[in-house]
């Protein structure tokens, strides 16, 4: 293969793995291309073993990076059951033969009565140019079945050797009927505030830490991916939904080969990636994960072509995805939590902006997606899901400066959840927050300023950017003009002709800003014009386009809480969205509520009789 033409993510992990067959690569060779970092990575692993209250055996191996996953049916709805899975770090590298693993339960800490088997998983890593990546890590994965529904369970991960970890616990998801009030909270663009161990790496490359003076966070918070995760907690979330951009073991984010061989800047063509990244990400998040199902969706950083499967292959052994999607979409997926239905799609698959991954599933994706709708409005789910959630990484609708909107997603995306009433869609991509009023098919249906209530069956599909959770900030687009041009025939005016500014509940304006709705100089990537960038992938050309739907705006770090009160059939159900960022200058408190709108139906009235576009 020609790794000077642009090829795709599968292209490129066939190229690699023919390569390795052509040279094979022995274990040790692996290990010693890993170097220290096996070493320092044992370290930091015990470390977070530790503090979780792990007590190692004499094996040498400690358990880190619990995560709880749902295990939803082919339908959606819940089984009585949770998937975990883990990291193990040995000494040397290696597991001892014969080890076994093995995830005890039971409802009160130390009374464990039930034991699942757990299977150790190897995944290797290894990049055919010298100097590439080279990894061997190992999770262990089972599902913890026979669970009651609503019932406290506590469990910990034993080894055979007698390793031990610490207690953690969850809580069963409820029983189908009316359960009780929930709150889920979500999140993207999340990385990681410490880089991996073995280093030295510059920062900003496999870390976070490239914030800008400039940043209003600077100096009151130097690591906001691991304070926006912890906050989380607070909310005491039943789930947690991450739209994309995990970890950044590749940041460079193009599905590109892997290479290791210039750390601050990638050659064409080819992608830094460094897959320790993940331990790190996997022990930060642990203090939630192991307690809370964190549910994920991929985005462009997530597509790691040193694997199989479109760049997912590491994915499918380090996380749980339910994979009751369409065949071949491994991050696609659905599962009904009370009255609210849940949909992870694939936006690589569909982006103009970034073509690596784009097309892949031949439409499945999208086959599948309508069919879900159907089932869920019109279909057997359709007295049972009330609220419509679907999240994924490229914005159909956003006005930051990097990203802005990809009309890739946005084409194919909003007929269907405007004919099919998706309430909201979680998004990423762009690193700040930002919310649109309700769509439908394209346009605004009214202004939802903070506060407002919604009603997604008449107004629309609300669409919110929270690529907010830890990576440093993006900003909105600057004045109209050479850079951030306005379509053709519109003239911008009055406060259209100042910088994109910011848009929130108590926020004041320093000047010289437009701070309305109407932004004449956004754009939406087009797959019209596509070619090879300076980068070495595929990428569409920015349309620019004028919008009237950018309500809130703000560009620091927030997550979102969502809180779902459901009701008996006929009665009101509501879906409040809560805005929750870092704390204002002089708030003295531990986040900021920065906006909140409320949407509303019937509970078990969101059968549809009828679909199509309305005239």
């Amino acid at each position: 293969m020609n790794l000077q033409r642009p090829g795709t993510v599968d292209e490129y992990a066939e190229w690699n793995a023919q390569a390795l067959r052509r040279q094979p690569v022995s274990r040790r060779s692996m290990l010693k291309a890993a170097g220290g970092i096996v070493v320092a990575r044992f370290g930091a692993a015990g470390a977070a073993f530790a503090a979780a209250g792990g007590v190692a055996g004499p094996a040498g191996v400690v358990v880190s990076g619990r995560h709880l996953s749902f295990v939803p049916g082919a339908d959606g709805l819940l089984q009585p059951a949770m998937a975990i899975s883990a990291q193990l770090a040995s000494k040397t590298g290696t597991l001892p033969r014969g080890l076994r693993a093995f995830v005890e339960v039971g409802t009160a800490p130390g009374q464990y009565g039930q034991r699942h088997e757990a299977d150790i998983q190897h995944l290797v890593g290894r990049y055919a140019i010298a100097g590439g990546p080279a990894s061997s890590q190992y999770y262990l994965k089972t599902t913890m079945t026979g669970l009651r529904a609503g019932t406290l369970y506590h469990y910990r991960v034993r080894l055979s050797d007698g390793t031990v970890s610490g207690d953690a616990h969850f809580t069963a998801a409820p029983a189908t009927g009316v359960p009780r009030p929930f709150t889920f909270t979500a999140f993207a663009d999340v990385g990681t505030n410490v880089a991996p161990a073995g280093g030295p790496w510059p920062a900003g490359v496999f870390d976070d830490n490239a914030y800008l003076p400039t940043d209003p966070v600077a100096g009151l918070d130097p690591h906001p991916a691991i304070t926006q995760t912890n906050r989380m907690a607070t909310q005491k979330p039943v789930f947690t939904l991450l739209a994309g951009d995990i970890c950044y073991a590749d940041p460079d984010g193009s599905g590109l080969p892997a290479d290791n061989t210039a750390i601050t800047k990638a050659p064409r063509g080819r992608n830094r990636f460094n897959p320790y990244v993940w331990d790190v990400f996997l022990d930060q998040i642990e203090p939630q994960a192991a307690s809370t199902p964190w549910m994920f969706a991929t985005g462009n950083h997530d597509m790691e072509a040193l694997y199989g499967d479109h760049g997912y292959g590491g994915h499918i052994k380090r996380l749980d995805m339910p994979g009751n999607g369409p065949h071949g979409c491994p991050s696609v997926y659905r599962f009904v939590y009370g009255n609210v239905g849940v949909i992870s799609v694939d936006a690589n698959e569909l982006s103009y902006e970034v073509q690596t991954n784009t097309g892949y599933s031949g439409g499945a994706q999208l086959r599948w997606l309508e069919e879900t709708l159907q089932k869920w409005r019109q279909g057997t789910l359709a007295e049972t899901v009330d609220f419509v959630v679907a999240f994924f990484h490229h914005c159909a609708y956003s006005t930051a400066n990097n990203h802005a909107s990809d009309g890739g997603v946005r084409d194919r995306l909003d007929p269907l959840f405007s004919r099919y009433q998706v309430d909201l869609v979680v998004q990423g991509h762009n690193h700040l927050l930002e919310r649109t009023d309700p769509i439908r098919f394209g346009r605004r249906s009214k202004a939802a300023p903070d506060g407002s209530t919604i009603r997604p069956a008449d107004d629309g599909v609300t669409y919110l950017c929270v690529g907010s959770g830890g990576r440093p900030r993006y900003p909105f687009r600057p004045a109209p003009g050479v850079a951030a041009p306005a379509p053709p025939g519109i003239t911008p005016a009055g406060p259209q002709l100042l910088p994109e500014g910011q848009r929130y509940r108590g926020y004041r304006a320093p000047g010289g800003e437009n701070t309305t709705e109407n932004i004449v100089n956004g754009y939406v990537w087009s797959k019209d014009g596509t070619a090879v960038n300076a980068s070495g992938y595929l990428t569409g050309t920015r349309v620019p386009e004028a919008v009237d739907w950018s309500q809130v705006r703000y560009d620091d770090y927030a997550f979102i809480a969502v809180d779902v009160v459901p009701a008996r059939k006929g009665q009101r159900t509501t879906f409040t969205i809560r805005t929750l960022a870092d704390a204002l200058p002089g708030s003295a408190q531990p986040y900021t509520e920065i906006d909140r709108i409320t949407l509303e139906r019937t509970a078990g009235r969101s059968r549809l009789a009828a679909l199509g576009r309305p005239a």
